[in-house]
Order: C-alpha cells, then structure tokens, then sequence
C-alpha cells in the first residue's frame, strides 16, 4: 500500500513538473513570438516645461544605427536599455518603460524642472534643474524662471551638478528659498553673484540694486528687505532709492 501511494505521489510530482516546464516553454514562445506594433510616448509636463518631445524620445529609443524596436519580438527588446536611453537627457528625470493591456510598448518619462536660468559673463548659458544639475538650453522652451549672472556663473556653467560644492550649495538654497516664497518669488527677478560670492538682487520693479552680500543669514535679511517693500517704499515711493543693503547684521541702508 506504501508502495502504491509513493509511486502515485511520484507520478503525481512528475506530472506537475512537466505541466510547468510545458508553460513556462509556453509563455517563452509566446512572448517571443508577440512583436512591438506601436510606440506610445507620454511626457509629464507638471511644470508646462517642453524641453523634450516626443521625436526627441523616438531618437533616443532608437539611437544605434539598426535599431528598429518596431517589429521586433518583445522578448529582444530590452525595456532597461530603453529606459537607460530615454534618462540619458538632460532633461529627463526619470524614465519608464512597460507593455501595455494592447500590447504597445509604453514609454513614460518626467521632465527635470529647472529653477533658474544661467548667464555667466563668458557668454555660456545653463539652467539650474531642482535636482542641483546644471542643464543645458534649449531651443525648443525658454523657461520664466529666476535669473542668474555675475562673475560667478563662469565657474558654475562650467561644471555638471552643485555636488560637492560648498558655496553652490548655498546659492541653490537662497534660489529655493526665493522660488518657494510667494511673495518673494513675485519681487525678485535676477541675482548677480559676483566673482566672491556677493549676492545683489534685481526686483521685477524699481530700479534698486538690493545688496544682499553672501547667501548666508536668509531669514533675517529677507526681514529687513520686507521692512522696505512694505513700509518704506509705500511712503517714499519706488524710485526714490537706488541702493539698498542689507548685508550687515541688524542693518538696513537705503541711499
């Protein structure tokens, strides 16, 4: 009787056994055998940046000469390697690839967003991407963003990211704070770093210089500076100063 039922269980395993290498075979020659009809590319453009296109993307999936990726069998087709294409933009964050209900190739990718647009004195021009990249232009978009010149941005457009950069840093958390204040990021238009780091601020209107002097000590810079937006150029009137210094401790100057 033990004899009997150890055969039984070894039929019974071995049966099973096949029944899973016959659909494992099953799905491999399926998948192979299913080819890639259609391409569908879905830019998110959370931020109304159009820095890349769906031909931008197309160029990309097929960017080595032979490629075609329509027509061939899905299971030649590597999604990471397209994904790992598609990312390689400068102004994709991120990328992914899937099949799907349809059997469409579906690529998704999501746009950097740039911050602040870079105008070094050496003629170069970038954009500071959230992330802390230094983007290129493009000809395609021009973004409404804070901007940046002075001697300072001939070294920053001459490097890929803020990493590893002290004073970059700083910069980039002064750009953001601005950025993120609705106030402020409706007040400020241009900074001018110099060669030693100095900050001077460009309102949208006036035609004060604010001098902000090292991207230090925000809040209670920006506390003086409101004490003049608020109360003092209501009374005095928009034009009446040209300079505005706020660079020293506890200090408000206005000639």
């Amino acid at each position: 009787m033990k004899v009997k039922e150890t055969i039984w269980r070894v039929v019974g395993i071995t049966g099973v056994s096949a029944l899973l290498l016959s659909m494992i075979s099953f799905i491999d020659k399926r998948e192979v055998g299913y080819r890639v009809d259609d391409i569908e590319v879905d830019i998110e453009n959370t931020y109304e940046n159009f820095f890349i296109d769906e031909e931008d993307v197309m160029s990309l999936i097929l960017e080595n000469k032979g490629d075609t990726v329509l027509g061939d069998a899905y299971g030649r087709v590597s999604l990471k390697e397209i994904e790992r294409r598609v990312e390689s933009h400068s102004f994709v964050k991120d990328a992914q690839v899937f099949r799907d209900l349809n059997g469409h190739l579906v690529v998704k990718a999501t746009q950097n967003k740039p911050i602040a647009r870079i105008i070094a004195d050496n003629g170069k021009q970038a954009y500071l991407g959230e992330e802390g990249d230094i983007l290129p232009v493009s000809s395609k978009y021009t973004a409404r963003v804070l901007v940046l010149s002075g001697g300072y941005m001939d070294g920053l457009t001459a490097r890929e990211s803020i990493e590893g950069n002290e004073y970059d840093q700083k910069l980039y958390d002064l750009i953001e704070y601005i950025s993120e204040d609705k106030f402020w990021n409706m007040q400020i238009a241009q900074l001018v770093v110099g060669q030693n780091g100095k900050v001077v601020m460009i309102p949208q209107v006036g035609d004060q210089k604010l001098e902000f002097g090292y991207a230090e000590n925000f809040k209670s810079k920006f506390k003086r500076l409101e004490i003049f937006f608020k109360e003092i150029m209501p009374t005095k009137g928009w034009n009446t100063y040209s300079r505005v210094n706020v660079e020293y401790k506890d200090q408000l100057i206005c000639d």
